[in-house]
C-alpha cells in the first residue's frame, strides 16, 4: 500500500513530496527527518484512502511515547542506609 508524504506550509495548500513510498516505516522515517530539517509539519497519508497516518510537527516538543512509557514503568525505590541502590522489578 503506497503512502504519500506531504509538507504543510504556513499558508497555502499542502505540497506532495516525491513519489509514494510503499513501506510505512520508511515513510515515517523520511517524514520525521524532513520535518526536523525543514522545520515544517510533514504528514504521511494513505494514498488509497487519503487518510492521515502520521504527522510530524517539529515545533511540538513532546517526549516520544516509548520514553514516556519507559519512565512510567521504572521502579524508583525509597532508599535507606542499608539499601545498595539495586532494585529488581518483577513482571507478572
Amino acid at each position: 500500500m503506497p503512502y504519500v508524504l506531504q509538507e504543510l506550509p504556513e499558508h497555502g495548500e499542502p505540497m506532495t513530496l516525491g513519489e509514494p513510498v510503499h513501506d510505512i516505516i520508511v515513510a515515517k522515517v523520511i517524514a520525521s527527518r524532513r520535518a526536523v530539517r525543514t522545520q515544517r509539519v510533514t504528514i504521511v497519508t494513505d494514498d488509497a484512502t487519503g487518510k492521515e497516518v502520521a504527522r510530524f510537527d517539529p515545533t511540538v516538543s513532546e517526549p516520544k511515547a516509548s520514553v514516556t512509557r519507559m519512565r512510567a514503568d521504572a521502579v524508583i525505590p525509597a532508599k535507606s542506609e542499608s539499601d545498595s541502590g539495586i532494585s529488581i522489578k518483577k513482571s507478572g
